[in-house]
């Protein structure tokens, strides 16, 4: 069956243009609606935001004192660092006098008596420097000296200077020994 128009094609047109505004209204409705709704949502969760926002905000004018004061103790710590490395250095570099004193003693002949024991620092060297006297000569400074080398604290030990001298009639041989603490 073959099916003929017969309306004038001017009222056919206007019926195409009313589907068409008809379906366009229907369609963009919706699309406005959850535009609508999605700002609506949108505007809370925004708000939210903004409210946690502001919140951290106050909460970092509130720290700001404190972080003030952390950058401060910072600058005290790398201030004080390289101090604490010299003390720690110092602490590690000190020989405990005690043991010192006590292999010093052990390596003391009978008829020998110190008048000044010290130590200096030479670079990464310390050295001791011990002076005495004795009544009997040579011979015990000659034990002495050997013994504070065969000490396990001490090294290349060495006499510096020995003289006489006459103390109401008494002969006293003065001597200056030298060496490294191990």
């Amino acid at each position: 069956m073959i099916e003929i128009n017969l309306l004038p094609s001017e009222i056919l047109g206007r019926k195409k243009n009313k589907n068409l505004i008809l379906f366009t209204v229907l369609s963009v409705l919706p699309i406005i609606f959850m535009c609508t709704i999605l700002f609506f949502s949108l505007e809370k969760v925004i708000n939210s935001v903004q409210g946690e926002l502001a919140w951290t905000k106050e909460k970092t004018r509130e720290y700001q004192p404190l972080l003030k004061q952390l950058q401060e103790l910072r600058d005290k710590k790398a201030e004080l660092q390289p101090r604490l490395i010299r003390a720690k250095e110092v602490a590690v570099n000190r020989y405990p006098w005690s043991l010192v004193l006590y292999e010093i003693s052990r390596s003391l002949p009978d008829s020998i008596w110190l008048t000044r024991l010290a130590k200096n620092i030479e670079g990464k060297d310390q050295l001791i420097t011990i002076e005495g006297s004795t009544l009997n000569q040579t011979m015990d400074i000659g034990k002495f000296m050997d013994n504070l080398n065969k000490s396990s604290l001490f090294q290349e030990m060495t006499i510096s200077l020995v003289s006489k001298v006459n103390i109401e009639k008494t002969e006293i041989m003065a001597f200056t020994a030298v060496g490294k603490l191990k």
